[in-house]
């Protein structure tokens, strides 16, 4: 009787592979945007001999959502639910992938995905329904050089935490809001993007806590927020990317550490918003235009083996002041280094002097400043600090002061 049994249910199951694989390849020939499937697991799952039935018809549901063979995606595609991959995946130009709510990709160590697009055929990552948010978006967990947004389109990304697979989507570090991004670059993960469309996501166009291997010619808008960078990243920033149309047009650095690279920041055409206590531990330009809001109780620590030139013009000057612009609404540019290159021209320093010196700048290292603003200071707008040991330095040409308690000081 139980043999009968065994043998009914087995012939059910070997019924029902059959007819599921049927049934994809109808929807295949039928659908001009079918099902993501990876070949080589239809392959195991139709003629590997070594497989039971029970098996067949697991590897049959999960296929689509664990990449472990190198592949090539091609044409048009629905991904219906969070795929892994851990495998090379490369997506060829004029590809379409459209995902359903809350599908995404997670790029898990050991995989990449090079989607390598052309001017005129790009790779495109877009939703079955346009709706902002509708899919979570791409997620790289991978450090491989072969991760790549090259000429492609990403729309209405950004979507729950949750694949539809159940997995949660992991937070990041630092802020958790918003909570969501289209395209996520997780710690030790590294991404070149170039030529690359970001559009009408939910929560951060791009959030890169690892390595952005390259960032140009890219446009990023009608989203939240266009950025979260960590402060190694935003030097890859070219003048050539475009960042429009945002619900908060601004790029948030999330200091979390310490600029450890030396890099020239361009202006975006919209503010850097500068969170927490960083240091800078490399040599940092800033170009003319730049303006970066310091949020509260945020500060700039030039390090003894970092610099900061900040070289504006008389018509595009470098700002660094207050989210608020209430006095003492960050704490101030700390400097500590004696380097020659700390050279600000034509800089507004404002609403600083909430840290323990309560002033906008504090100089126990070196200093030329010339035909710049200091304002708004909690008390002191300079303090040089003279003690023995610290022996800080100035040189002052053409600085005005305003609404300080005290314009400068020296502490002997």
């Amino acid at each position: 009787m139980k043999s009968a049994l065994r043998r009914n249910l087995t012939g059910c199951a070997l019924s029902l592979t059959v007819m599921l694989a049927a049934a994809v390849s109808a929807q295949a020939a039928n659908d001009p945007c079918p099902p993501l499937i990876p070949p080589l697991d239809m392959q195991k799952i139709m003629t590997d001999p070594d497989l039971t039935d029970t098996e067949r018809l697991k590897l049959l549901q999960n296929s689509g959502r664990d990449i472990r063979e190198p592949a090539t995606w091609s044409g048009c595609h629905t991904v219906i639910d969070k795929i892994d991959i851990h495998a090379a995946v490369k997506i060829e130009p004029g590809t379409v992938l459209k995902f359903r709510e809350n599908a995404g990709l997670d790029i898990n160590r050991g995989g990449s995905l090079d989607a390598k697009g052309t001017a005129d055929k790009p790779v495109v990552f877009t939703a079955e329904d346009e709706i902002k948010g509708y899919w979570y978006g791409l997620y790289f967990e991978s450090n491989s050089s072969k991760n790549r947004l090259i000429h492609s389109q990403i729309s209405y990304a950004g979507g729950g935490q949750k694949g539809g697979s159940g997995r949660a989507m992991k937070r990041t570090i630092g802020d958790s809001a918003p909570p969501t991004r289209a395209v996520m670059i997780h710690e030790g993960a590294s991404v070149r993007i170039e030529n690359t469309h970001i559009e009408h996501a939910k929560g951060y166009g791009i959030e890169a806590l690892g390595t952005l291997q390259a960032f140009s010619h890219n446009q990023i808008d009608h989203t939240d927020i266009p950025a979260r960078l960590q402060p190694d990243d935003v030097g890859m920033i070219d003048a050539d990317s475009t960042f429009s149309d945002n619900t908060k047009d601004q790029i948030d650095i999330i200091g979390l550490g310490a600029l450890n690279k030396d890099a020239s920041w361009v202006n975006p055409g919209i503010p850097y918003v500068w969170h927490y206590n960083t240091t800078v531990a490399a040599n940092l330009e800033l170009q003319p235009g730049v303006e970066i809001l310091m949020a509260p109780e945020a500060s700039m620590s030039i390090d003894h083996n970092g610099s900061l030139k900040a070289i504006g013009t008389a018509k595009n000057p470098i700002v660094i002041h207050g989210v608020s612009s209430l006095s003492g609404s960050w704490d101030g540019i700390f400097i500590r280094s004696k380097s020659d290159k700390n050279v600000w021209k034509y800089v507004r320093i404002a609403d600083g002097g909430g840290g323990n010196y309560k002033a906008n700048i504090y100089d126990g290292g070196y200093l030329d400043i010339s035909n710049s603003r200091v304002e708004n200071s909690r008390k002191i707008g300079i303090l040089v600090n003279k003690n023995s040991g610290i022996d800080g330095r100035i040189s002052i040409t053409n600085v005005k002061y305003k609404d300080n308690e005290i314009d400068y000081k020296e502490e002997k």
